[in-house]
């Protein structure tokens, strides 16, 4: 998908999607920067990398924290020269009350702080240098709507926040060459079993009882960030089985027509 020698910024790399999203990068031929709270992932991401002679650079850093960020990407443009591409995989769900006038301040201010707050932060720190080099893709993680209103008022702002303010930041950064999209995972799985990417060559069976695998979500960012989608900017793209689609499957059906 064109990642090879790519300079790709992964923030928010957990035991799950971000694992999911460094390997299958790295495992294309990206040089991948992951940055985490914490080393524990990102250790064991960097001991398989190695065996696997992938291209993974690891940084810990608050990314709820500007002057960590700050010194962050400064390091990452020291070290590289320059950055290709961003994948910030920030956030949790978030369940609790749903009528806003029971919100306490700290149940409002934790889903936007743990979901917002990171995303400004990073972008803010990394769009000035893909503006200046004159290219870049950023890809940003909301929700599905069912995922979204299945949370409380304040995950569903603040995930419903991230999937409006898309076409508007397309629409700024356009003309200076950045992309800007986001995807939509349905309920997801919070591990993967192992750290190499799955042969994708196999049927899935689309149900409403499996949940959304960080694999699949994982091929959805690689996608935008890539080559493949150098036209494809301001979309949103739903990944979650078409759970939000309403449809029934039958019960027995082939999963592939061969």
């Amino acid at each position: 998908m064109g990642l090879q020698g790519k300079v790709i910024f992964v923030a928010g790399v957990g035991s799950g999607l971000g694992s999911a999203v460094v390997c299958l990068l790295a495992s294309e031929g990206a040089t991948v920067v992951g940055v985490a709270r914490g080393s524990k992932v990102l250790d064991q991401i960097a001991a398989h990398a190695r065996l696997r002679g992938w291209k993974f650079s690891p940084r810990t850093a608050d990314l709820t924290d500007q002057a960590q960020v700050d010194r962050t990407v400064r390091s990452v443009l020291d070290e590289f020269g320059h950055i290709d591409g961003v994948s910030i995989n920030i956030g949790h769900w978030l369940g609790g009350e749903t009528l806003l006038h029971r919100m306490s301040d700290d149940e409002w201010s934790v889903a936007l702080r743990d979901n917002l707050d990171p995303v400004f932060r990073v972008a803010r720190a990394t769009l000035p240098p893909l503006m200046k080099q004159g290219h870049g893709s950023v890809v940003l993680v909301s929700a599905a709507p069912a995922v979204r209103h299945a949370g409380s008022v304040s995950y569903s702002v603040a995930k419903g926040g991230l999937a409006d303010v898309i076409p508007q930041l397309a629409g700024d950064y356009r003309s200076h060459g950045v992309r800007i999209n986001a995807v939509l995972p349905g309920s997801m799985s919070k591990e993967v079993a192992e750290l190499d990417p799955p042969n994708p060559d196999r049927p899935i069976a689309l149900t409403d009882t499996t949940a959304t695998g960080p694999w699949e979500v994982a091929g959805a960012i690689r996608y935008l960030l890539s080559d493949e989608s150098r036209w494809v900017t301001g979309s949103l793209l739903l990944v979650d089985g078409g759970a939000s689609s309403g449809g029934k499957e039958p019960t027995t059906r082939p999963l592939r027509a061969r």
